[in-house]
């Protein structure tokens, strides 16, 4: 059985700013160095950040990140044998 946690991170200091009444954006930022924040947010040694599940959500405006982070596996070997 493969176990899994959600999460959702809230990206401090992204967030939209007012172009004009259709148009919003943010400043730039680091997506890989986000993820790097969020990887080091996790603290449980057994669970991993699953980075095909990432979800960028706009709240309020703000910048948030969800997913799923999933319990290690430890990887096991395959053998393969031959038989005459």
């Amino acid at each position: 059985m493969m176990k899994a946690k959600i999460f959702s991170y809230k990206v401090d200091g992204v967030k939209l700013e007012v172009v004009n009444d259709s148009f919003k954006i943010s400043k730039s930022f680091d997506r890989k160095a986000i993820i790097t924040q969020l990887k080091d947010a996790i603290k449980d040694e057994n669970f991993k950040i699953d980075e095909h599940s990432l979800d960028y959500k706009i709240v309020d405006g703000q910048l948030y990140i969800e997913g799923l982070v999933v319990e290690n596996q430890e990887s096991k070997s395959i053998g393969f044998t031959s038989g005459k």
